[in-house]
């Protein structure tokens, strides 16, 4: 198929304000326009890079070229991890995989500079995510013109569970401590020191450096990867909503274009391979048996998962033709949802994916007849497709919409699959041709018979000029109900106003909070907290975290013991928080989002890690260490059921604020945003900015802090004794949305990202404001605090001066800071 030839701007005013340039990395121009075009849509982003990481393929060249053949990535691990500790062929088998290949980066090819580094040794090649990441961050880079002024965002879709190093890390550290108790639980000496060699043996055997584990985790290894690329302090989350996270990495950053607050976004996602989540997605029997994805196809019998990484660049589309920066395409709509009450977390809701999808062609002011392709999710698993089909052809017409997947020849690319697609749409835009969909024989009941989408046998000729836009959609749906889809079209669209009051006329306000402490302290001794800093009762809630309640829950017994203490907790505090201001978000629950943020590796994940590596580590332990280790996996064993259907979701991190959506039935965006010490302040700015684009109208953020286990706090490089746990949630909204349902605001908010915090700054985000340490909600807590703080105006900002965002809290007089009350009608 021919390439389509580069569109030159043809506009007499942008010409003489700024010459077109050839682009310097080989990329093709597929759209531009005039400063005129740009000012009647001003809320345009134009993607202007792109780099791409995935088995088969580095560069977008490569990805064409894999996508309009016939033949899939999939292959066993090599020395990836030992396959045979991890593998059965009995699908019952416990704590085993039955699948033996998925998509490994086994011929990856760095970016020149990258392989430079990794030569000079300031990056190892063994260093998965972050090397990836960083070479798909240095190829969106060689296309776009930078300003000494700009500022950055930077936007990262990733887990803690799909980084094989942080598995390892987490592995080296539970194995090390508790095999060291039992040999020398009476000799802190000795037990430190086996402690170490443990460590030490464990790390030649995965081969790690002498890095801290800390390092592994997902934030680290963002911040790593753009190391001396972007800024320290530009604005900057990893985002975790599952399958979803990088097409909700690239909606975080349009948001930060279309506010004002950035000039450049580079967003994206990284995911890896690990022998666990295979084992635990094999318990679900999502794993395709005959190691072939055949996405719609009727022989479809699941996925297979593979190492991958994205990166996007994006301007406004005026500062695009501006910089004459080689636009790649254009974003003209962003949708997010949640499912909602479903049968189950982990069961694709028709209801959820058709919220994503009229939200995105609403912000595009688009029907589903102006949409020519779908990139969609299509896992290959034969109900997740079934669903997904179903849904589009009930949303357009017979016949009038493309549908395919890149998974049968890609495999799923998990956290990184979004903007993988993303990339893959934008290169079709520059070939003219939707490709073909490949191991695609016989259709499935659901593509046979849902007539209102075809699924395409052999290549489509897509060529520009016709009488309006080219647009692909990209769909991504996580795991437990968290959907997203992506607009992508080759020019923007027809002008469209979207009527959002300012913040200034229709400020995010606080309407209510509640918080869910160890001992269940009374109301006068959490006031105590959080007017003057003392903690209440016990630190922990002990050495497993109590089943809530079943109306809490609603969930099995069975399920509570699989699911992990963050996701309880989560449910706990929801259900504390009706309990004492009532289910605020009723009249608003379909645009209700959760926003939550949490810190390291849940607890629950961590001891099924042991079990799955258990062969792994019998084979390397020998002698003592080899009998001591036994009695504390025999141990764990009694305490940790064996890997289930329940088992993934109970320990995914974005499953926790999925749990409030699922339980209460929301359905705005749902997702967990990691920054390190200050994600529960990041939650609350990315809560207060979705609120002020009027993408939900209310918003709930949760802060968790859900174990002081020590292996845990040496993953973390903390001391155990300061980390305490609890739970924290905010309700936000507009004054507007408040005033409407008669709800009595307590504090306007207004947020902003900054790295040094203003000088009115009142109170910071860390453990110096409580003695101890609440992981990943210490910010909500700060933010707590501060509304009870008797001033006009307080901020909440990071500790040290260190970048993130900074939230200045306006208290209303009329209303008791805790307390929601409700206007009389």
């Amino acid at each position: 198929m021919p390439r389509s030839p580069v569109w030159p701007c043809t506009s007499p005013a942008c010409c003489a304000r700024a010459p077109p340039r050839a682009p310097n990395s080989g990329e093709r121009v597929v759209t531009s326009g005039s400063p005129d075009d740009a000012g009647t849509h001003a809320d345009t982003v134009a993607v202007v890079g792109m780099g791409i990481a995935v088995p088969g393929a580095c560069d977008t060249d490569e990805l064409w070229k894999l996508l309009s053949g016939d033949r899939p990535v999939f292959e066993e691990p090599g020395d990836r991890f030992p396959l045979d500790s991890f593998w059965s062929p009995d699908p019952a088998a416990e704590d085993r995989a039955y699948v033996r290949t998925s998509g490994f980066l086994h011929d990856f090819r760095p970016h020149p500079r990258l392989a430079e580094e990794i030569a000079a040794g300031t990056f190892s090649a063994a260093d998965q995510n972050p090397v990836w990441l960083r070479h798909c961050l240095l190829r969106a880079r060689d296309t776009v013109t930078a300003r000494d002024t700009d500022r950055y965002a930077y936007y990262v879709g990733s887990s803690t569970l799909v980084g094989q190093r942080t598995d390892e890390a987490t592995l080296a550290e539970s194995v090390a401590l508790h095999t060291a108790e039992r040999l020398h639980g009476d000799d802190p000496v000795r037990r430190a020191e086996a402690a170490e060699r443990l460590r030490a043996l464990l790390g030649r055997h995965h081969g790690h450096g002498a890095g801290r584990p800390v390092d592994t985790l997902p934030d680290r290894v963002a911040r790593a990867a753009a190391a001396g690329l972007l800024p320290a302090d530009c604005e900057f989350a990893v985002v975790d909503a599952a399958c979803s996270s990088s097409l909700y990495a690239i909606g975080l950053g349009v948001a930060s274009l279309l506010a004002g607050d950035c000039d450049v976004a580079y967003c994206g996602g990284v995911s890896g391979v690990t022998p666990r989540y295979n084992v635990t997605f094999s318990k679900l029997r999502g794993l395709s048996t005959g190691g072939d994805v055949r996405a719609f196809d009727r022989g479809a019998d699941g996925t297979l998962f593979s190492d991958g990484a994205g990166i996007v660049a994006l301007k406004r589309l005026g500062r695009a033709v501006e910089d004459g920066d080689a636009v790649l395409g254009v974003l003209v709509g962003f949708g997010g949802s949640s499912d909602g009450r479903g049968t189950a977390i982990y069961a694709p809701n028709p209801k959820g994916q058709r919220r994503c999808l009229d939200r995105a062609w609403r912000h595009a002011g688009l029907t589903a007849d102006d949409i020519d392709w779908v990139i969609a999710h299509g896992t290959g698993t034969a109900v997740g497709d079934a669903v997904e089909l179903k849904t589009l052809a009930e949303a357009t017409d017979p016949g009038g919409l493309w549908c395919g997947s890149n998974k049968s020849l890609l495999g799923h690319t998990g956290w990184s699959s979004g903007v993988v697609s993303v990339v893959q749409a934008l290169t079709a835009l520059r070939e003219g041709a939707i490709p073909a969909q490949r191991r695609f024989i016989e259709p499935g009941l659901t593509a046979e018979n849902g007539d209102g989408v075809r699924v395409p046998v052999d290549a489509v000729p897509w060529h520009e000029g016709g009488p309006r836009p080219r647009v692909a959609g990209v769909s991504a749906f996580g795991f437990g109900g968290t959907n997203a889809h992506l607009l992508v079209a080759d020019r923007a669209p027809v002008p469209r106003v979207r009527h959002v009051p300012p913040p200034e006329t229709d400020p995010v306000v606080l309407l209510a909070w509640t918080a869910h402490l160890p001992g269940d302290p009374d109301p006068a001794a959490v006031a105590r907290l959080v007017r003057d800093g003392r903690a209440p009762g016990p630190r922990t809630f002990g050495p497993r975290y109590p089943a809530p309640p079943f109306p809490d829950v609603r969930l099995p017994p069975p399920t509570v013991r699989s699911t992990d203490a963050g996701q309880l907790m989560a449910l706990r505090v929801a259900s504390l928080f009706s309990a004492e201001h009532g289910e605020l978000w009723d009249p608003v629950r379909a645009t209700t989002g959760v926003f939550a943020a949490a810190g390291g590796p849940p607890p629950s994940a961590m001891d099924h890690l042991v079990r799955c590596h258990a062969a792994e580590l019998d084979g390397l332990l020998d002698g003592p260490d080899h009998a001591a280790f036994t009695d504390w996996l025999d141990e764990l064993r009694s305490t940790t059921p064996p890997t289930t259907k329940d088992t993934l979701p109970g320990i995914l991190p974005n499953i926790i604020p999925a749990r409030i959506a699922n339980r209460h039935d929301l359905g705005g965006p749902t997702m967990l945003v990691d920054t390190g010490a200050t994600s529960g302040l990041t939650a609350v700015h990315t809560a207060a900015r979705q609120l002020a684009r009027g993408d939900v109208d209310m918003a709930l953020v949760l802060g968790v802090s859900a174990t002081a286990r020590p292996e845990f706090a040496h993953v973390m490089g903390i001391d155990p004794e300061h980390i305490a746990e609890g739970a924290f949630l905010l309700a936000l909204s507009r004054d507007s949305v408040a005033r409407a349902h008669g709800l009595n605001p307590l504090a306007h908010v207004r947020t902003a990202w900054s790295g040094t915090p203003q000088p009115s700054t009142r109170f910071t985000c860390g453990a110096a404001g409580t003695g101890r340490t609440f992981l990943g909600a210490d910010g909500v807590l700060a933010v707590i605090r501060a509304l009870h703080a008797d001033a006009s105006d307080v901020a909440v900002g990071p500790a040290d001066g260190a970048p993130g965002p900074v939230i200045t809290l306006s208290p209303v007089a009329h209303s008791s800071p805790h307390r929601q009350t409700r206007t009389s009608r």
